[in-house]
């Protein structure tokens, strides 16, 4: 091969070397071009109405599944099948209207590490249609609570990272996503209060809300009890035999009762709580009750060490 023809092949060689480059520049550019300001959940918003299921992963809470009932009410699957806590789920529909990729960068193994963007550290967001079909699969990074910015990737995808706006009241926390208080009972909206059948007035109640610290724990525990934990009834049936019980009833001025039977099994505490109301008051509060006894109907709740020494407290004898 001559001078000339090598010169020439050289030349090929650089022409076509660069021509790749170019395609390759446009094609980076057109690829962010096309996605900044995109929705970023932009097939679950494109089908929300058909939205079954979503699957959260995070290295803290594990995976979650909130799946929608046919009724189109929401449960949290490895929860006992619990209930959603409303406004959770409406600040994750937020994150699907509303969520937008504002900037677009080219990353790598160090990028996603320091920003949250793998698996082991990322929260990872999948959600499916009725049908189980996969419509998102986005993994959350590093984010900007301030600014309600997001490092983001699609799952699928290790080569961009996106910042994503809009995120405000999402959570990866399991106990975030369940419904609190599990009772939100006002002291003076108490009619009576009955310990293990012996029965008090509102007028008694008073009194010993002002003298008695452990009547006092008990008004705090019904005006906000909180739980660590669920299981259904249906494994609480054959109890063991050195199990202590507590009945405590409230009755409410508008007819409802509470009736909590309280379980100290082994050291841990439980509670289970049906609801009951007055004929006399049946139309109002039992409409109310229906409503609020779904929260109760199959489960039993644990409560934590303090609250379940608390309701077991031999002072709220007199």
């Amino acid at each position: 091969m001559n001078k000339k023809y090598i010169e020439w092949a050289i030349l090929f060689v650089l022409s076509a070397m660069l021509l790749l480059s170019g395609v390759w520049f446009y094609s980076e550019y057109k690829y962010k071009g096309d996605v900044r300001g995109k929705y970023t959940f932009a097939h679950t918003k494109a089908k929300i109405n058909y939205l079954g299921n979503i699957k959260i992963v995070s290295p803290e809470s594990g995976e979650m599944n909130i799946y929608r009932l046919d009724d189109g009410g929401w449960r949290f699957k490895e929860a006992k099948e619990y209930y959603i806590n409303e406004e959770r789920l409406s600040a994750f529909f937020d994150m699907v209207k509303n969520s937008i990729i504002v900037s677009v960068q080219r990353t790598d193994a160090d990028f996603m590490e320091k920003n949250d963007l793998n698996t082991e550290k990322g929260i990872l967001v999948a959600t499916y249609d009725y049908d189980g079909n996969l419509l998102d699969e986005i993994i959350l990074g590093k984010q900007s609570p301030e600014q309600g910015l997001f490092w983001a990737r699609k799952a699928n995808d290790e080569n961009y990272a996106y910042v994503i706006n809009s995120i405000t009241g999402f959570s990866a926390v399991a106990p975030d996503w369940l419904p609190y208080p599990l009772l939100s009972i006002k002291t003076d909206e108490i009619k009576w209060v009955s310990i293990n059948g012996d029965k008090t007035d509102y007028k008694e109640f008073n009194k010993l809300l002002a003298n008695s610290s452990a009547w006092r724990d008990l008004a705090g525990i019904l005006s906000y009890l909180d739980y660590y934990g669920l299981d259904f009834k249906s494994e609480f049936i054959d109890l063991p035999e050195d199990t202590r019980v507590r009945q405590i009833d409230v009755g409410m001025l508008n007819g409802m009762i509470y009736k909590l039977t309280v379980l100290d099994i082994g050291n841990t505490y439980w509670v289970v709580i049906s609801m009951d109301a007055k004929k006399i008051f049946m139309i109002d509060a039992m409409k109310v009750a229906a409503e609020t006894y779904r929260y109760y109907a199959d489960w039993v709740f644990r409560l934590s060490d303090e609250q379940g020494e608390k309701l077991f407290s031999d002072n709220l004898f007199y």
